[in-house]
């Protein structure tokens, strides 16, 4: 069985170390370029998506007033 004999943490601020230690043999991580550069791309997606759906139901709001004023015309 382990036992944690570690100190528990100061709530003293002074008591805590001022100085910068480096986490050591953390694991793979992502540069933040990268991840800027996928945030861009994604919202860049999604706008577009959003303009082609916009642009097709348009479209069939269209076709369908056409219809109603040809029915009308018809109807006259």
């Amino acid at each position: 069985m382990h036992v944690n004999q570690e100190k528990p943490a100061s709530s003293n601020p002074s008591d805590r170390s001022t100085e910068f230690v480096a986490v050591q043999g953390g694991g793979d991580t992502t540069s933040a370029s990268s991840l800027l550069v996928a945030a861009y791309v994604g919202m860049w997606a999604l706008l577009l998506l959003f303009i082609f759906l916009s642009y097709r139901r348009q479209a069939r709001v269209e076709g369908r007033i056409s219809e109603l004023e040809k029915a009308l015309d018809k109807s006259r």
